[in-house]
């Protein structure tokens, strides 16, 4: 009697423990679009608009913890492939190596097109030059002009240097194909891990030029000042003969005049159901895509009416 009265007391204690234990497993929270957790990486040369994005998507869904983290553009994307990361946003597409490695381990990566940004071109706010061409910019990167004396417009004759940020930086890769048409950069190329120091940087040295990303200078920035860009291929009007200089302004890159102009993108690998999922929806829908406009950039999803203020092109929501 006294050993079926102890089992049985045993199997009343296993069923209260698996009773426990369900009851516990119902009370998980589910991940939902707008409920968990998600630890995301972001380019930082376009960091400033996507972590206001972060923000407000926190605020508004209290539910959701979203852990945004600054890298280059290629870290972010190595911990995309390798699965690292669930969410990343980078400022230039995958390269060919990149989308053959998606190949290759059949993963599941889908892109969103958010924004359309431009690297802006800053010196120094002692030097007088306000318009340059991608050609002079082609010739100080690779070291055929090394002297401010031989760039029209400035008022310097000392040496040219150029600050930008690392190889792996999406402004570096970018600057390096489009500029330099993938030439060898020269001696006096600065290499720095922020935007915030080439910045610090340009601002110092009155010899210096700056290669940042546009969302960096949405606040203004006392002691530089943002070039015009010219190239031949770039005008508001096929029929013009004379060079055109466009400053990196909204409408500018809208309509494509902007020779420096290029894409945001969100890449999520095997989104599901989760946070992933509900941040890229929102950083492509109405409220996400504001965000863009506020911090002078242009949103892809948004549609945007142009219109014509003080003899300027200006954008409106």
């Amino acid at each position: 009697m006294k050993n079926a009265s102890f089992a049985k007391s045993i199997f009343l204690a296993l069923i209260c423990i698996l009773a426990t234990f369900l009851s516990a497993c119902s009370d998980e929270p589910r991940e939902t679009p707008t409920q968990g957790s998600l630890t995301m990486m972001t380019s930082e040369d376009v960091f400033p608009v996507i972590d206001l994005q972060v923000q407000d998507f926190t605020r508004i869904y209290k539910e959701a913890k979203v852990t945004n983290l600054r890298t280059s553009t290629r870290d972010a994307i190595v911990q995309l492939l390798n699965d690292s990361v669930k969410l990343i946003v980078s400022s230039r597409e995958l390269n060919a190596e990149e989308k053959s490695a998606v190949q290759k381990n059949e993963l599941e990566i889908a892109s969103t097109k958010i924004a359309y940004d431009g690297v802006a071109v800053i010196v120094n706010a002692q030097n007088t030059i306000t318009d340059i061409t991608v050609d002079d910019l082609r010739a100080m990167l690779t070291g055929k002009k090394e002297r401010w004396k031989s760039v029209p417009g400035s008022n310097l004759t000392s040496a040219v240097v150029a600050g930008i940020g690392d190889r792996n930086s999406g402004v570096y890769e970018y600057v390096k194909h489009r500029v330099a048409n993938d030439s060898s950069f020269g001696k006096n190329i600065e290499p720095f891990d922020s935007t915030e120091s080439i910045i610090g940087f340009v601002r110092k040295y009155p010899n210096a030029i700056g290669f940042v990303g546009l969302s960096w200078l949405s606040g203004g920035h006392e002691g530089i000042k943002v070039l015009n860009i010219g190239d031949p291929a770039f005008k508001s009007d096929s029929t013009k003969t004379e060079l055109e200089f466009f400053s990196p302004h909204p409408a500018n890159i809208y309509r494509n005049f902007y020779p420096l102009g290029r894409a945001i993108y969100i890449y999520v690998h095997n989104a599901g159901h989760g946070v992933a999922l509900g941040f890229s929806s929102f950083a492509a829908g109405n409220v996400g895509q504001k965000i863009i406009v506020k911090n002078g950039l242009v949103p892809a999803t948004l549609p945007v009416r142009l219109v014509q203020l003080n003899n300027q092109s200006e954008k409106e929501e």
